[in-house]
Parts: structure tokens; C-alpha cells; sequence
């Protein structure tokens, strides 16, 4: 552990909701998704970001997408499947994409 303070954190990972020990399985996979989605980040391809900037702008494109607009199935609550915004409270339903991009 590199910031914070260790009781801290064992404070923590104790009252959380989906393990008690550490584990990367959440950020791995959330990585791979990210990967998945841009080509700017996949290896051997013909894209390639020439600017920080665009790479910046498409990431900036794809949280908003994967936090507002995609439904997650891990999220399913009865019929209602939710988006990481509105399970974080930040949003009550899910944005349509043309307010999002419009």
C-alpha cells in the first residue's frame, strides 16, 4: 500500500459490500473492458492515438457511455437493469443517447 494509512484501509475492506479481501478482479476486468472499447489502446492496430488529447476526448466519451447510458447485468434489480450512475445515486434513470450527444 502506497497511500493511506493501513488500519484505514483494513477498516474498510472489512465493511465492503463485495469482499473482504483484497482483490483486483474489479479493475481487471474494468480494463478490459476499456481496452475492448477503444482501439487507441489495443495492441497491433492500424489506430493509434497521435494526440494525448484525442486519446483523452475518446475515454472521456467512453466513461460517459459506460457510467450514463449502458445498462450492466450485474446491476439487475427485479425487471430494472441500471447503470453504475444510477446505482451511485447520480442519476434516476438512464440517460438516452441522443441527450447525452446532442
Amino acid at each position: 500500500m502506497i497511500i493511506g494509512d493501513k488500519r484505514d484501509f483494513e477498516k474498510l475492506l472489512l465493511n465492503s459490500e463485495d469482499s473482504e479481501t483484497l482483490n483486483t478482479s474489479f479493475t481487471e476486468r474494468l480494463n478490459l473492458t476499456i481496452g475492448q472499447s477503444t482501439l487507441y489502446l489495443t495492441r497491433r492496430t492500424t489506430s493509434f492515438a497521435r494526440f494525448e488529447e484525442f486519446l483523452e476526448k475518446q475515454l472521456n466519451i467512453l466513461r460517459c457511455h459506460y457510467n450514463f447510458l449502458r445498462p450492466h447485468r450485474a446491476l439487475k434489480f427485479g425487471p430494472v437493469l441500471r447503470t453504475p450512475a444510477m446505482q451511485a445515486g447520480l442519476a434516476k434513470r438512464r440517460f438516452p443517447f441522443r441527450d447525452v450527444f446532442a
